[in-house]
């Protein structure tokens, strides 16, 4: 009955209502409106937009949301080493969705911003060291939710890495080499040490000409090259810190008058011997450089010289092609020797530490730490320390990857091809639990290139995206995905390329953008800045 009262009242219902009732509705959408035009007006004069200020993208997350935490330098220009110096930039922390928060600024003038070493997160990863600057510069370090503060005044040299600067085990100290003006230039670089509570930030200890050190948890090892009137280091202290007093355990002198030190790397090992590698050259006879291999004895002050060869190359004092990386046991010892083929390209060998036997790895060309960069990467260790990333190189520019497991030399390392002759393996990182590494493989300067996964449980690779990838990767706390600058290149070849920060999932390939790096107005790139990011943590 309701249905058939329903159906006869629409029957009956007037024209002059029908008409009412939609000019009605008419009234109230037109009111509507003006209210929204209004109120989006308001909106748009309450927000400024502030001339050539850094904007970023509005970007769907990949994993990655507003709990991520990216250290992140921004800068104006395509990317850094190709950014505009005369700008100011700013340091920021970027969430993971490219909503940013400006932390510190950066000068006008600055040419380095950059993580400080390989290894700039303490391993509790409370703390992450920086540094801004010139040659010279600011050292950073920034403690949990904290503001940056600055450490000390300090030569870029300090932030190269493989054993400039270092955490203590447990975290609570730093120490790194603030080396004297011009060191990267000298015959051997050296400087003061400097050991710093990360606490406070007070200075614990301090040390003159040292040019190599090594950080434990109750003692700092570190070796000190004295001169004569010639300035040639005819004298090295091997030195103990132990917190309340110094020690100095060995003493070692050239084999004849006419040598002399040029460079030195220490390792303190688990039953709290040191191992050192020396460099070491004579101005008559063999006047090429020799390396010689030490142990010594802190309990009983006695230095022994295990092992001496001559290599084909001198050692730089801006590269470390001496570097010392010890297995996760201490059980071995690989060092660089430098090959002469390049300033930063070393020989690799191993010694057993219990028995000082020898063996030749790398005959020539692993592509070492140096102060001016390179195209390749520099060598990585993974968090567990089990296993070494090193580029080898060749004279036709023929680039490969090689993971060494030092837990266990008998089995062969890794290897993975750049690609193409001239092609690059331009930068690599290991996810937080060691279980993976990333690498960029292929041309640079924005050229078609991948990123690739290494599964270092079984060996096997798997590319993770195709692009145009930049130096420099950041991986996610849970090694989920990675933070790269990504090129664009327009059609027309006379617009520049410009750089993206983009985030990509390992497993899906799935890509998000975080930051924009240009405008493109009437199909021409403008306003270019660029997101380089530094490190990446969840709070």
């Amino acid at each position: 009955m309701s249905f058939v009262a329903v159906s006869e009242h629409r029957q009956t219902t007037s024209p002059k209502w029908l008409l009412i009732l939609f000019l009605t509705l008419a009234l109230l959408s037109v009111a509507a409106f003006v209210v929204n035009l209004a109120v989006t007006a308001s909106q748009s004069s309450a927000a400024p937009v502030v001339e050539n200020a850094p904007q970023a993208a509005a970007a769907a997350p990949v994993y990655a949301d507003a709990g991520d935490q990216l250290t992140v330098w921004v800068g104006t220009g395509p990317a850094p080493g190709q950014h505009s110096a005369s700008e100011p930039g700013q340091v920021v922390l970027m969430d993971g969705t490219g909503v940013f928060e400006p932390i510190i600024d950066v000068p006008p003038q600055t040419t380095r911003v950059q993580a400080c070493s390989e290894a700039p997160t303490s391993p509790d990863g409370q703390n992450f060291a920086f540094f801004i600057g010139l040659e010279a510069g600011n050292l950073y370090l920034k403690k949990g939710a904290d503001a940056p503060t600055v450490v000390d005044e300090v030569s870029a040299l300090a932030c190269l890495g493989s054993g400039t600067f270092r955490y203590s085990p447990d975290s609570t100290r730093v120490a790194y080499i603030d080396y004297e003006p011009g060191a990267e230039q000298s015959e051997f670089a050296d400087g003061f040490l400097k050991v710093v509570s990360t606490a406070d930030l007070s200075q614990q200890f301090s040390y003159e000409n040292v040019v190599a050190f090594d950080i434990h948890n109750d003692l700092v090892a570190f070796v000190s090259f004295f001169t004569n009137d010639k300035n040639e280091a005819d004298e090295a202290a091997v030195l103990i810190w132990n917190g309340s007093g110094t020690l100095e355990v060995a003493t070692l002198t050239p084999t004849a008058e006419d040598c002399k030190f040029t460079s030195a790397s220490v390792a303190v090992l688990p039953d709290s011997k040191l191992m050192l590698v020396m460099g070491h050259r004579c101005t008559s006879g063999d006047t090429r450089t020799a390396w010689q291999l030490y142990q010594v004895d802190p309990s009983n002050r006695s230095a022994t010289l295990a092992a001496s060869d001559f290599q084909d190359g001198q050692y730089a004092s801006f590269a470390r092609t001496n570097s010392i990386f010890l297995s996760p046991d201490g059980a071995r010892a690989y060092f660089g020797v430098a090959d002469g083929i390049t300033a930063n390209t070393a020989g690799l060998k191993m010694v057993t530490l219990a028995d000082l036997a020898l063996t030749d790895l790398i005959d020539r060309q692993v592509v070492m730490a140096t102060y001016s960069g390179a195209a390749n990467a520099f060598p990585r260790v993974s968090p567990d320390g089990k296993w070494l990333a090193l580029v080898v190189t060749s004279p036709n520019n023929e680039n490969e990857l090689q993971l060494w497991n030092m837990a266990d030399p008998s089995v062969a390392p890794i290897t993975i091809s750049a690609g193409s002759q001239g092609d690059t393996i331009s930068s690599m990182a290991f996810s937080p639990d060691s279980s993976r590494l990333f690498l960029v493989a292929g041309g640079d300067s924005s050229a078609n290139n991948s990123l690739i996964g290494v599964e270092l449980t079984n060996g096997t690779d798997f590319r993770v995206s195709r692009g145009r990838f930049g130096a420099g990767l950041t991986v996610s706390p849970s090694g989920a995905e990675i933070a790269i600058l990504d090129w664009q290149v327009l059609e027309d070849p006379n617009e520049p390329p410009y750089s993206n920060l983009v985030v990509i999932g390992v497993d899906s390939g799935q890509t998000a953008t975080l930051f924009t790096g240009a405008e493109i107005v009437d199909g021409k790139v403008t306003n270019q800045q660029f997101a380089f990011p530094m490190r990446w943590v969840r709070p």
